[in-house]
């Protein structure tokens, strides 16, 4: 049961993951071609969010690794839950853009 729950996170995990990547390129262009927009706050905290959490999660993944598999479970919900937390933002201030 426990490994079916691993392997179910993980493969929502990887889902979020692209669209993550789609919405993280998506944001970067808007905020690269239009000035006016990219000097909204919300726009450059989200993409600051974006790019630390993006190196935090390969510590995990890596913990993910090197770690005995009795944390793998607690490790990869809070990969997920994260993931999806930060995708939600993202969701939210593409449409709040309308772009």
């Amino acid at each position: 049961m426990e490994s079916l729950l691993s392997f179910g996170l993980t493969l929502i995990f990887l889902a979020e993951s692209f669209y993550e990547v789609r919405l993280y390129l998506f944001l970067q262009f808007v905020a690269q071609h239009h000035p006016q927009v990219a000097s909204r706050q919300r726009l450059q905290r989200i993409l600051r969010i974006e790019r630390a959490w993006n190196w935090l999660s390969w510590v995990f993944i890596l913990a993910l690794i090197i770690l005995p598999n009795h944390y793998s479970i607690l490790l990869i919900s809070i990969l997920t839950l994260t993931e999806t937390v930060i995708v939600r933002q993202m969701v939210q201030l593409k449409q709040k853009l309308k772009l």
